[in-house]
């Protein structure tokens, strides 16, 4: 076997059993494996340790533990609003600080409401009756703003969503559709919240089943998007999910409607870089939840965009421009420096790249790594339990078992992974990894081995 010399993991003379339940978790698929005591850095289940796999959503863990690192569990992003008198009014200028939960309804200081009535409170103590030009600057963001190793079927769909400079309501609009009784039919866009200014074309299908097939395909650059597939028959309303492409902009004009229906009228609305804010006072600074709350939505709901956004912090961080290639280094950057046999490849944060890639054996000697920092206990906080909660809850549900796997699940199509911490009967702690790639069983079958052998490690270790 394989000795992982970065974190000590002890190769001891005995052999390492290949439990019955790593040999059967696919026929054929690729796998690898890795379960190892956090403290005494012994080996108990191993199979391919060392193979690099894509790792989808397990992504996550990496990108979430370098920035409780490197950024601290209680950083707050900010969005500025700054005023600057005019001859006629008085201009507003809002500078985004890459807030991925801006305007979100996940925490109650991020809603959009309580963002307007602050704004408006702050506007009317400095006397601000008329806005006569409304700026917005996500500048803080620039470059490239699609990954170059993302799918195009991904892109133009919610959990597709790039970090913006000024994101907001998580970079995400609602298309619903009608579908008719007969199947195999043509299916109508009824609504679009919040409008994307440009026309959508539908390709989609009635179909006889309750699945939601549709995608929505379209990135900024395009004029006109579409969105294909099928969604169930006979519904009145079937609504998906896609991706904002300028945030930035709806943010202004809904901001420009709620201060009308208030009595503030804005004359006009424009998207600016600024680099200075020379000439312009500063009323007032929002804040996000703190990053531990912010990294607790990313490994428990699997978050792609706040993922995303962590990894354009870490290049921030490491005074280089927030883009993704720069967000990426630091990330690998991180890792290397905590692990130096470290073999992971990043192409985001998220996971959502078929192209990021990394071994059980790198993903266990990072869990060793966090289980022994400073922010192991934010770090812990923020994974899923099994039987419990977030994308854990619906394995090792029986009482034996519920409670004893804290971690974080990984898939997409041919890929399924597991990876953190299970608590055994005996009391040890286990680091563990376990990722299978192109598979040809159902899910639930994968799924179902995979747990089985998490339940072995808690009744045999």
């Amino acid at each position: 076997m394989l000795a992982l010399a970065a974190c000590g993991i002890q190769d001891k003379e005995q052999k390492i059993e290949e439990t019955h339940q790593v040999n059967k978790i696919t026929k054929y698929g690729s796998v690898s494996v890795l379960a190892v005591d956090v403290e005494t850095r012994e080996k108990l289940v191993s199979e391919n340790p060392s193979q690099r796999m894509t790792p989808a959503s397990l992504t996550k863990v990496l990108t979430t533990g370098a920035a409780l690192n490197n950024l601290s569990p209680d950083y707050r992003f900010e969005t500025r609003f700054y005023i600057q008198k005019t001859g006629q009014g008085h201009s507003l200028l809002v500078k985004g600080g890459g807030d991925p939960t801006f305007g979100s309804d996940r925490f109650e200081s991020s809603k959009v409401e309580k963002v307007f009535k602050h704004l408006l409170s702050e506007l009317r103590k400095h006397e601000v009756s008329r806005v006569t030009k409304l700026i917005v600057d996500n500048s803080c963001y620039s470059g490239v703003k699609q990954p170059s190793k993302r799918m195009w079927e991904d892109m133009g769909n919610y959990y597709g969503a790039v970090p913006n400079g000024l994101s907001y309501l998580e970079n995400t609009f609602f298309l619903t559709m009608r579908s008719p009784s007969e199947i195999d039919a043509p299916v109508s866009i009824v609504s679009i919240k919040p409008s994307i200014n440009r026309p959508v074309r539908c390709f989609v299908k009635s179909a006889n089943n309750n699945k939601d097939s549709a995608y929505i395909y379209g990135v900024e650059e395009m004029k006109e998007w579409y969105v294909s597939g099928t969604i169930p028959r006979n519904r009145k309303m079937f609504t998906i999910k896609g991706a904002l492409s300028n945030p930035e902009l709806i943010f202004a004009n809904e901001l420009k409607e709620f201060f009308a229906e208030k009595g503030i009228e804005i004359n006009d609305v424009a998207k600016e870089n600024l680099s200075t804010t020379n000439g312009y006072e500063h009323i007032y600074t929002h804040y996000s939840p703190e990053l531990n709350k912010v990294v607790g939505v990313v490994n428990k709901m699997s978050h792609n965009l706040y993922a995303d956004h962590l990894l354009y912090e870490l290049a921030i961080n490491q005074n280089t421009k927030a883009n993704w290639d720069n967000g990426t280094k630091a990330l690998l950057v991180f890792w290397k420096k905590q692990i130096p046999g470290f073999t992971g490849q990043f192409y985001d944060g998220s996971g959502l790249s078929p192209f990021n890639a990394f071994s059980a054996s790198d993903m266990v000697d990072a869990l060793i790594y966090m289980q022994h920092s400073l922010v192991a206990d934010q770090f812990k906080e923020s994974l899923s339990v099994a039987g419990v909660n977030g994308t854990l809850r619906s394995i090792c549900t029986d009482d034996a078992y519920k409670g004893k796997v804290i971690g974080k699940s990984g898939s997409m199509n041919g890929v399924l992974g597991y990876c953190g911490y299970i608590k055994t009967n005996a009391g040890r702690t286990i680091a563990f990894c376990v990722m299978a790639n192109r598979f040809t069983e159902p899910f639930k079958t994968v799924r179902a081995n995979m747990e089985q052998m998490m339940q072995e490690i808690i009744k045999r270790y």
